[in-house]
């Protein structure tokens, strides 16, 4: 099995200049005329336009990167979102561009992009909502593109035909679909979610998640990594383009940012000791350890003096996460 694609938060200036470049470029093989190709004239037209204004968007983006440990939250607790009306305080930014370092949806699916699992959302506040794009990895949608399906008299894809879509779809990330996220009400495919999942088995809630639309897994885990970052159970870092990219991007639109938000789970790791060896006790999961108050000796002052512990995750480091249905607890408002 291939290993799969992963996009480091330092490239993440750069990809996104580069989108916006091709986006607003004309020519044959740029955004608007690749967006447009295959279209009636009227919505032909509207692709072109959309190109225009995602590319708009792109540019006035936030960028933010998200750790492995952070997707599997956030996927995990998407699982059991009960049914959430967005509001504008949720959003780290009015435009952004977010990838996540694994994948967030199936990696399988019908349609024109089979196999193309979501690794990254933008979106942009405009009227009473949120517009949002899920985006792909190029190389594993080529992969899924090329293989064709027999049952349905679909044939593989020619070399040619994988040159041509690689040069259509020039950089590292593709457009899979687009939506949209109401402020104030429930989204269409969260009215179906039951208000309390705290009585609901993981398996059933498992079930109700895998079979959910793609589209539907994307968002889920848009709306909860939103919600996440505005938890103490994150942080976040900053981390800067090398400077080669800083430079390649000035050329681009020296009014892009590139600087990157790097979100991570504020994690305890338990010492290895602990977690079964040398006689220890064995710890295999990992947990969520609320916010509170502890005493705290201080030897200057000879006495203690109460320091408030801020909510982490504890355990060893790639555990599974203790009861995951559970970690929508932390989404109240």
């Amino acid at each position: 099995m291939p290993k799969p694609t992963v996009i480091a938060a330092r490239q993440l200036p750069e990809l996104r200049a580069e989108l916006v470049q091709w986006l607003q470029d004309p020519g044959e093989h740029g955004g608007p005329e690749t967006w447009a190709r295959g279209f009636a004239p009227q919505t032909a037209a509207q692709e072109r336009r959309a190109a225009a204004d995602w590319s708009t968007a792109l540019k006035a983006s936030e960028l933010f990167y998200v750790s492995a440990d952070m997707t599997r939250l956030a996927v995990s607790a998407g699982m059991a979102l009960p049914a959430y009306r967005l509001h504008p305080e949720d959003l780290p930014a009015t435009h952004g561009l977010l990838l996540w370092e694994e994948a967030v949806t199936d990696a399988h699916d019908t349609g024109d992009h089979a196999g193309a699992a979501v690794v990254a959302m933008s979106w942009a506040v405009h009227g009473g909502g949120v517009h949002v794009r899920a985006w792909a990895h190029r190389e594993e949608w080529l992969t899924a593109l090329a293989k064709g399906d027999p049952a349905l008299g679909i044939l593989d894809m020619t070399p040619a035909e994988v040159r041509t879509a690689r040069q259509e779809y020039p950089y590292a990330l593709v457009c899979m679909f687009s939506g949209y996220l109401p402020f104030a009400r429930i989204p269409g495919w969260l009215a179906a979610a039951p208000a309390d999942t705290s009585n609901l088995s993981l398996t059933e809630v498992e079930d109700h998640f895998r079979a959910a639309t793609r589209i539907e897994q994307a968002e889920r885990a848009l709306l909860v990594t939103w919600l996440l970052m505005g938890q103490t159970l994150a942080r976040e870092d900053r981390e800067g383009a090398p400077r080669s990219s800083a430079k390649y991007i000035a050329r681009i639109d020296p009014n892009l940012l590139t600087a990157v938000r790097y979100v991570r789970l504020r994690h305890q790791s338990i010492p290895q000791a602990a977690a079964g060896e040398g006689g220890g006790r064995g710890y295999r999961h990992r947990w969520i350890v609320r916010g509170h108050w502890r005493n705290h000796y201080y030897p200057s002052r000879k006495d203690h003096r109460p320091i408030w512990i801020e909510q982490h995750l504890k355990g060893p480091d790639g555990a599974p996460i203790l009861d995951p249905e559970k970690l929508v607890n932390v989404l109240g408002r």
